[in-house]
């Protein structure tokens, strides 16, 4: 039963006539009579007597109209409920530790349209976020487009490619990219696991016969931009951190053989709520 059908009816039923009707509820004449008629087909009552001065009710109208009105102002009120819910009830994100860090923070202000408070939970996999969106414990997630799924809302965002970072001394600084192959042996600093950069890293270098060398694992952040700043070794991280180096003492160099590019995208359970975040955070 069409609540748009059941609004034609009171008022209806309260102006004692269908033009009336239809001007406080800003439909057509014939349209208002549509909803009354498929009303009527629906319960299988005759709701109005129709008579060449107006409209009443029958008494199986007047009993309609006694059973279904308080009703209605039930279901008003608990659309207003649910509306005050939904603007109070935070909007949880899930992101990547670089993606919350040097992506996220220019589009926080534009999901800010979205007239709910917003929390942001940093998870160091893409497989923990999709786990919490799975759960309920996330209602968004920005994750590594290589780890979703079929069974959730997915846009891929942006793709970009592995960058080698050095100190200024390091015998590269006049080099504008660097081959993977002459990175195997350089001493690696990486994030600690579990990360899924750092998997991409591992897996990369062991497909040309090689271990990493790997002399330092740091904690998520920039700590490792200090550790290479100070000579302990170069690191490996998406172009999104590399490009935001600049205040450091450091340099870096594509690679252009890498072997996998990281393609970023939004995911959700809610299609709705997807297609929002992105017409937001895409403008």
């Amino acid at each position: 039963m069409n609540t748009e059908w059941l609004h034609s009816f009171i008022a209806a039923a309260n102006q004692k006539s269908f033009s009336k009707a239809a001007q406080i509820t800003n439909l057509s004449q014939p349209a208002l009579s549509k909803h009354i008629r498929n009303l009527e087909n629906n319960l299988g009552v005759e709701l109005f007597h129709r008579t060449s001065i107006g409209i009443e009710l029958t008494k199986a109208g007047e009993r309609f109209y006694t059973r279904i009105t308080p009703l209605l102002a039930e279901i008003s009120a608990i659309r207003k409920e649910l509306q005050h819910f939904s603007q109070s009830n935070p909007i949880a994100i899930g992101a990547l530790p670089s993606l919350a860090t040097y992506y996220l923070p220019n589009k926080m202000q534009k999901l800010k349209l979205l007239d709910r408070p917003i929390t942001l939970m940093i998870q160091n996999t893409s497989n923990e976020l999709l786990q919490s969106l799975e759960k309920g414990r996330l209602d968004a997630v920005f994750v590594d487009a290589k780890y979703t799924g079929e069974s959730l809302w997915t846009w891929e965002l942006f793709t970009e490619p592995y960058y080698a970072v050095f100190p200024v001394n390091h015998r590269f600084n006049s080099r504008t990219t660097v081959k993977l192959a002459e990175l195997c042996e350089e001493p690696l600093i990486v994030h600690q696991a579990p990360c899924d950069s750092r998997k991409d890293i591992v897996e990369q270098i062991q497909s040309l016969g090689y271990t990493p060398n790997i002399i330092s694992e740091v904690n998520f952040g920039d700590f490792v931009f200090g550790a290479v700043t100070s000579g302990m070794g170069i690191t490996i991280v998406p172009e999104l951190m590399a490009k935001n180096i600049s205040h450091l003492q450091l340099f870096a160099l594509p690679i252009h053989n890498f072997g996998r590019s990281r393609t970023i995208s939004l995911v959700t359970k809610n299609k709705e709520l997807g297609s929002k975040f992105y017409q937001l955070i895409s403008n």
